[in-house]
């Protein structure tokens, strides 16, 4: 085991780019941030953890309004990398949502309570690592054999969403994802968020370039593509549906308006 951590962020604070000579396992007690891998952007909350595998470059950082706080374990080893196979970790999808969350993070937390120094303390240590990763791995035999309840799959579809808005997105793409019919993912959807899985994807979408609006100087097109409309026209109306105004009207009122402004446009 290499090291362990606990830390509050500060709203924004940032860890890399950077790489790792080692594996390392994130666990979000509390508060949002953001896990870059590549051209992949994962949004993530309180219960989630994401690992960063070695010789990988990775960044994250804390959210502004709710800074996220985590406790880390870093490892390596002969068998380091046949433990984290019998997990659901990935290296293009090397998150878990809230899974068994509670005890994860108390069994983190004691890890990196555990006193160092004597050879006895850094046995124990080793063993807790090990018992976290068997609570990993039986977790992960579970989801292969059992189905995801149908609001657990409306959950796990909108969290996808909000990490792959940009990608080309279909409801039955979504259901054959979670192992669901169309109609059941619908129902579900629905139920848990009060619309449509079809509207929540606009929405979302809508909402990212609402900030990309009034935050940068990209074109109508530029932004429609970049969140994940291939259709300017079609965005444009999308948009004044959802927002009352075309995206043209938006950027023009909001640009240059105070925050105050933009926050209520936002949620006008």
């Amino acid at each position: 085991m290499a090291s362990t951590g606990h830390q509050h962020c500060i709203p924004g604070y940032q860890w890399g780019p950077g790489v790792l000579d080692h594996y390392c396992l994130y666990h979000i007690l509390s508060g949002h941030g953001n896990l870059l891998l590549g051209e992949r952007h994962f949004l993530l909350e309180a219960g989630d953890s994401f690992l960063v595998y070695p010789d990988t470059t990775v960044q994250f950082y804390a959210e502004q309004a709710k800074p996220w706080e985590y406790v880390w374990v870093g490892f390596s080893g002969s068998d380091a990398r046949e433990l984290v196979e019998q997990t659901d970790f990935r290296p293009d999808y090397p998150i878990l949502l809230n899974v068994s969350s509670k005890s994860l993070g108390r069994m983190l937390l004691e890890l990196y309570r555990e006193e160092r120094g004597s050879l006895a303390c850094q046995v124990a240590s080793t063993g807790r690592l090990y018992l976290i990763f068997a609570l990993l791995s039986e977790k992960a035999q579970q989801s292969r054999r059992t189905p995801p309840p149908r609001t657990d799959c409306a959950r796990m579809a909108a969290r996808y969403i909000m990490n792959n808005y940009e990608q080309p997105i279909t409801v039955e793409g979504l259901a054959e994802l979670f192992s669901v019919s169309p109609s059941s993912l619908y129902r579900s959807f629905t139920t848990h968020f009060q619309v449509s899985p079809k509207r929540f994807l606009m929405e979302y979408r809508i909402q990212k370039a609402c900030a990309m609006l009034v935050n940068s100087s990209f074109s109508v097109r530029e932004i429609s593509h970049s969140v994940g409309f291939h259709d300017a026209l079609y965005f444009s109306r999308a948009f004044k549906q959802v927002m009352g105004l075309s995206p043209q009207a938006y950027a023009k009122r909001y640009r240059t308006a105070e925050p105050a402004d933009r926050q209520k446009g936002n949620a006008d």
